[in-house]
């Protein structure tokens, strides 16, 4: 499987959550949006796809003002959906888009700890 330029496999069946977090410049804040919307559209429909979050930072001085939060079945689903040709097309838009100042931070993780309301931890 190949993956795109600067994505690590995640090469795992267990659930795993995507954090990317962007540096947008707020005034390119409704374009982004709607590039990262047409990348979420080919996310939807791929096997293994849970949901996605895209956060805003409250303040406008945010060095990161957008981070996707996405979970997936498996690292393996996401390594899968990440070689689909259009949503390669649809990063290779965002990164090309003359009108967009995009720094993104991409990182695959593992739930380490998970506490809940309640909990004990010791």
């Amino acid at each position: 499987m190949t993956l795109p330029a600067g994505h690590t496999a995640s090469s795992t069946d267990q659930p795993v959550t995507l954090i990317n977090a962007f540096s947008v410049p707020m005034s390119q804040k409704d374009r982004f949006l709607s590039r990262w919307k047409d990348n979420a559209r080919c996310m939807t429909s791929a096997p293994g796809f849970i949901r996605a979050r895209m956060l805003q930072a409250v303040s406008g001085n945010a060095e990161l003002t957008f981070i996707n939060v996405a979970e997936w079945a498996s690292g393996t689903a996401l390594d899968a959906a990440r070689t689909d040709p259009e949503w390669q097309q649809s990063i290779q838009r965002m990164n090309n888009d003359p009108e967009l100042d995009v720094t993104a931070r991409p990182m695959v993780y593992q739930t380490a700890i998970d506490v809940a309301p309640g909990d004990t931890l010791p």
